[in-house]
């Protein structure tokens, strides 16, 4: 928050020093907003080729485990299914059962 408000007050003293100079407002305030979008900018940083490597395994990490979770999640489905079938069969071959008995 400090900083931004530093940010700002640089960038109203280059808009106040461009005003007092020239008298023109409107170049003053393009000045102030040019100066404030400048100084909010954040330069490229150079990046550790280590952490970036570590970066990129975690997300390898995480695809794969996603991916793992995924498939669990399939087999587990259709290991559901292939019960709920097995189970629908027995109701239906008692039924056939029961009716074979009740026809006899």
């Amino acid at each position: 928050m400090v900083s931004f408000i530093l940010k700002f007050l640089i960038a109203g003293i280059v808009a106040i020093a461009w005003n007092y100079l020239t008298n023109d407002m409107q170049m003053s305030v393009f000045f102030f907003l040019f100066t404030l979008a400048i100084l909010c900018l954040r330069p490229i940083v150079f990046q550790d080729p280590k952490q970036r490597e570590e970066y990129i395994q975690k997300l390898k990490d995480a695809r794969a485990k996603q991916e793992f979770l995924a498939a669990e999640r399939k087999a587990e489905k259709k290991k559901l299914k292939s019960d709920e079938d097995r189970a629908e069969k027995q109701k239906q071959d008692l039924k056939n059962l029961q009716n074979r008995m009740e026809g006899t």
